[in-house]
């Protein structure tokens, strides 16, 4: 065996090391960019996280909407009572006519014996 070729191996072996050590580096890098990665997972999960917190706003303004809607039915009811009132009143003005054509009877009840005795008379 020549040292030259020994020393050739070995050289090789080291040259072999050496690349070794150059793909573990490159693997650390990989390794940071994958960090880096999950880096940005993490920032997009934060923004999903404000997106979920902007959702939970809009949920809060759907009640809001909705609690103001269920006031406006609670003003529809206001004024289907002032309506059913309304409605009462209009019945004691027919009750009223009712009673006004009951007195308007009796004025002609009370006419005719008047127009009898008026008839009898001649």
């Amino acid at each position: 065996m020549n040292w030259y070729n020994v020393k050739t191996e070995v050289v090789s072996k080291y040259a072999k090391h050496a690349n070794v050590k150059a793909e573990v580096a490159s693997g650390k890098t990989e390794v940071v960019s994958e960090y880096a990665k999950h880096r940005n997972v993490k920032a997009e999960v934060a923004s999903e996280c404000a997106k979920h917190a902007n959702v939970k706003a809009e949920v809060a303004t759907g009640k809001a909407e909705v609690v103001s809607e269920c006031a406006k039915h609670a003003n529809v009811k206001a004024e289907v009572a002032s309506g059913n009132v309304e409605v009462v009143s209009e019945c004691a003005k027919h009750r009223n006519v009712k009673a006004e054509v009951a007195s308007g009877k009796a004025e002609v009840a009370t006419g005719k014996p008047y127009i009898m005795q008026f008839m009898m008379v001649y």
